[in-house]
């Protein structure tokens, strides 16, 4: 009896140790829900961007300048003779896909070719180009400061009159001496830089930073002409003090941040005062939004 017991455990014992164990497939890679794209983003370096908002570039056009990252559509590598010819070549982006890094199938007249676009890489979406040209040609704007300088492409020293109206009368995608960028032409005088950077670029509506060509880059703020007009009368106590760069107890924290740019470090809370911003050696303290001090 005690063997019959023994030989059913070991029958079981087998089925068991060889039954098969069921497998349940969640190696589906979810899909991507995207955002259609706007012209906003000139590439994928802005670390902010999400899968759905790259996404949103399938069915655009991309430029690739100089690539490093581009294989054939069976994901074998291109070799390094057959990679010349994808640079200064325009083609469709047909899908993203992300496998723990950015990948656009993209085609044109030669194939179709995968390209995994990478820091070291230089590349535009075009209608981020068509989309700058078309905010900013044309336009009228007016410098916030009264007195600025700039240097320009040329190397040129030009001196930014606030009084004055400049006019963009060209706005080209071109080859800086440091990668690729947006370059616009005022009064038909000289050319500086339009940056277009994650944070190169203010937040409020038709205003504009304009950039100089020397190894400060040196930023200069303009506003477009009714832009400008607005903000003139909005401003109109402290208006003369934030186009001098000074500031003056009563002006708001927006108003001294117009005036003397972004400080240096920012405390709240601090010594009875809601916000202190501190530009070198000088505290701006502000109670309610208001200037009450400057030490």
């Amino acid at each position: 009896m005690k063997q019959s017991y023994f030989l059913g455990f070991l029958i079981l014992l087998s089925i068991n140790s060889y039954s098969q164990i069921e497998v349940v497939d969640k190696s589906k890679v979810p899909t991507i829900k995207s955002i259609p794209y706007d012209g906003s983003f000139m590439d994928f370096s802005n670390v902010m961007l999400t899968k759905e908002q790259k996404a949103g570039v399938v069915g655009e056009k991309v430029t690739l300048l100089k690539v490093w990252t581009i294989k054939n559509a069976d994901g074998s590598s291109v070799s390094y003779s057959d990679s010349k010819k994808f640079e200064n070549k325009t083609f469709e982006i047909i899908e993203y896909i992300y496998a723990y890094s950015d990948v656009l199938k993209i085609k044109n007249e030669d194939g179709i070719f995968l390209f995994e676009p990478s820091s070291i890489d230089e590349y535009v979406f075009n209608r981020f180009i068509d989309t700058i040209k078309l905010k900013l040609k044309n336009k009228t704007i007016i410098p916030l400061k009264l007195k600025s300088e700039i240097e320009s492409l040329k190397g040129e020293k030009i001196e930014i009159d606030g009084l004055k109206e400049y006019r963009i009368n060209e706005v080209t995608f071109s080859k800086l001496p440091a990668g690729y960028g947006i370059v616009i032409e005022l009064n038909e005088e000289f050319e500086v830089i339009y940056p277009t950077g994650s944070f190169d670029q203010l937040s409020e509506k038709d205003w504009l930073n304009v950039e100089s060509s020397d190894i400060f880059k040196t930023k200069i703020i303009f506003i477009e002409k009714d832009a400008f007009i607005k903000f003139s009368e909005s401003n109109k106590l402290y208006l003369s003090s934030i186009r001098n760069g000074k500031v003056n107890i009563g002006m708001t924290e927006k108003q001294c941040r117009f005036s003397w740019g972004i400080p240096t470090n920012s405390k709240n809370n601090f010594a009875g005062y809601d916000t202190v911003l501190v530009y070198g050696d000088v505290n701006l303290y502000f109670k309610g939004g208001i200037l009450k001090l400057i030490k």
